[in-house]
């Protein structure tokens, strides 16, 4: 249900409405985005803003915050004598936090620390452009993810005594009936927030004051944890979960090969937790490619702080976070998130002793092996006492010296955990096969005529190229086929209902607006989410405000969406390892849904041109091979006793 689905009143009275309830709950309960501006920073008034927003921030919902801060009388002779505004404002809001701001938060300031934790909170500080007052203005707006929104104000202050003492009144503008009054909401908001508002200086929040937040927020998880050694003992793992976790703590290098789905990450937390409360380590690095999976191993993070007897330091250096500085003059107990092109310095500033006590996990471990990895973290990892390496699919395809390389920097494979072992097992849902046959039309001949032509030139010119080169070159024709939508569009006739919580893989954007065309005649929730876009796309449809993406790369490997139910692969790759991440998005076990059965539809190539392409890179057509694994793959019945303890 949308906003629009909602009957909110015109006005909200304390006495006789529960403001809390009634508008907030009620409202968070379907927005994907809040904007607030409200009176000044404090304690009390991230405590009362943030009690509402459990279930907003589990849904990936996002908020703006404007907020104000009391600046003193010397504050204003500084700024009259020349000071920087943004310093005297940056050294106040520091004060604040140093005194109003007492760990352990309450739940409603841990709940919104823990936005700014996720990056999912901005914040900016409106100051008046002259004197020593506040911005005093209370405005605020919910949104959906179809566009509708709800504009409130009033004398409502964002404080605890605000919402349960004072006598306060909040008006309500919806956009579906109160349209003029609340786009002047919306558009005074939007001038606020671009520091475009008259009489209003807007002001990023400082890097130092956020950074002071969450090291409390860390401290508030730390101090609110069980406190026992044993604490990470008593978490339920599956069989096979505490089976690696024993292999690699037996070991201290080596891979974790596990099934996506069946708990990598889990796995490691748990040798985390171990070390940690055993005085084995100091310092865990985690490096991985991609934004959202680094994000997503931030919360876990958190989330180990939490359980943790020690109190921890988590740093992030990747996207738009840069505090790998800190790692190298770090103190006591630290956790360093890392993109893999950013850890070689990290890794470098461990001393011997350091490294001793340092646990280094590379999630995603195949991407280890990359050329330009094996020269920039070539020697580093020596010294490191616990290597842990996680994916479904360690080894490289194609390259030996990528392979030997993750041997050296990690160590070998300790334990496996495959697809079909977690499907017998229950770990990861039983699926559908659909294998949709096309044939390459006259314009896929002509493309792949061409590879052929080059390939024949640069072998005459005595620069060949390899049969890898080849096959990559023919697959893309075959990747971005036309002729695979005319059998998709037959198929869509009776099983458009599959298109319901769905991710489509295709090779090129190009590619992905002809497959727009078919989804649109039957779902109007859709999105394409490729590298250069936000991550607001992935949290709408994790949120299930969307029911369909269409992606190229960007979701194959690490991301977490249980509710996913089916995969299309336009785009699929000769070797497994694509194809085993990209499945497994969809065959993650959903506690909403315990009898789900998930689909994996694919396009299986035919005609006579099989064997001109298969004899080029001496190996028979892929796409049957790949038919054959999964057809035998989706007709494993899972055990009827559960697995796990």
């Amino acid at each position: 249900m949308s906003l629009r689905g909602e009957k909110f009143k015109l006005e909200y009275r304390t006495g006789e409405h529960n403001i809390v309830e009634e508008l907030y709950h009620r409202a968070l309960d379907h927005a994907t985005e809040y904007r607030r501006a409200v009176g000044f920073f404090s304690s009390s008034a991230l405590e009362s803003i943030g009690a509402p927003l459990g279930k907003f921030i589990v849904r990936g919902g996002t908020m703006l915050l404007i907020t104000s801060v009391r600046l003193s009388a010397e504050d204003a002779v500084a700024i009259q004598s020349g000071m920087d505004r943004g310093e005297v404002c940056e050294k106040r809001l520091l004060q604040e936090i140093e005194d109003a701001f007492k760990t352990p938060f309450g739940k409603g300031t841990f709940l919104l620390t823990t936005l700014l934790a996720a990056g999912r909170l901005t914040i900016r500080i409106a100051l008046p452009r002259s004197g020593s007052g506040i911005y005093h203005e209370k405005v605020g707006i919910f949104r959906d993810s179809d566009g509708h929104y709800l504009t409130f104000s009033g004398s409502s202050n964002e404080s605890r005594s605000a919402f349960e003492t004072n006598y306060e009144c909040i008006d309500v503008f919806p956009s579906w009936t109160d349209a003029v009054r609340a786009e002047a909401k919306w558009n005074h908001f939007e001038r606020l927030w671009k520091g475009e508002a008259q009489g209003v200086e807007t002001l990023p929040f400082p890097e130092a004051a956020r950074r002071a937040l969450l090291v409390k927020h860390t401290e508030t998880a730390s101090l609110n944890s069980n406190r026992g050694r044993d604490s990470g003992d008593r978490e339920a793992l599956w069989d096979h979960q505490r089976e690696a976790a024993e292999a690699f703590l037996k070991a201290k290098r080596g891979i974790l090969e596990m099934a996506t789905g069946t708990g990598k990450t889990r796995t490691a937390l748990h040798i985390c937790r171990h070390l940690l409360n055993e005085g084995i380590i100091d310092t865990i690095v985690v490096a991985a490619d991609g934004t959202d999976l680094l994000d997503q191993w931030y919360l876990q993070l958190l989330s180990l702080a939490k359980d943790s007897a020690r109190q921890i330091s988590i740093l992030r250096h990747y996207g738009p976070y840069h505090e790998r500085d800190h790692f190298e003059v770090r103190h006591g107990t630290t956790a360093l998130l890392s993109s893999r092109q950013a850890l070689a310095p990290a890794l470098r500033s461990l001393s011997t002793h350091d490294a001793q006590r340092t646990l280094l996990i590379h999630d995603e471990v195949h991407r280890l092996g990359s050329a330009g990895n094996r020269i920039s973290l070539s020697g580093l990892s020596d010294l490191i006492a616990f290597r842990l390496g996680l994916s479904a699919t360690p080894e490289r395809d194609y390259d030996s010296d990528g392979n030997a390389f993750i041997q050296s920097h990690i160590g070998s494979v300790l334990y496996r955990y495959e697809l079909q072992h977690a499907i017998r097992d229950r770990i990861l849902a039983p699926f559908n096969y659909f294998p949709l046959l096309y044939m390459p039309d006259e314009s896929d001949r002509l493309r792949l005529q061409s590879v052929y032509k080059r390939a024949a030139a640069q072998r005459h010119a005595g620069n060949p190229m390899s049969k890898e080169e080849v096959w990559i070159e023919l697959a893309k024709v075959y990747k971005t086929s036309l002729a695979k939508l005319h059998p998709f569009a037959d198929f869509l006739l009776c099983h458009s209902d599959l298109l319901r919580r769905c991710i489509i893989f295709v090779e090129t954007r190009e590619y992905g607006d002809e497959v727009l065309d078919l989804i649109h005649r039957y779902r109007h929730d859709f999105h394409t989410y490729y590298a250069e876009e936000d991550a607001g796309t992935l949290q709408r449809f994790a949120t299930g405000n969307l029911e369909c993406l269409v992606t190229c790369h960007r979701l194959s490997e690490g991301i977490d969406i249980r509710s996913l139910e089916t995969v299309i692969l336009f785009s699929s790759s000769r070797t497994r390892l694509e194809t085993i991440q990209r499945i497994g998005r969809c065959l993650r076990i959903d506690p909403g849904n315990p009898s789900k059965r998930a689909n994996v539809i694919d396009f299986i190539r035919t005609g006579e041109e099989n064997g001109e392409q298969d004899n080029a890179v001496g190996s028979t057509n892929p796409d049957v091979e790949r038919q054959q694994w999964l057809q035998e793959l989706s007709k494993i019945a899972p055990r009827s006793a559960s697995h796990g303890s």
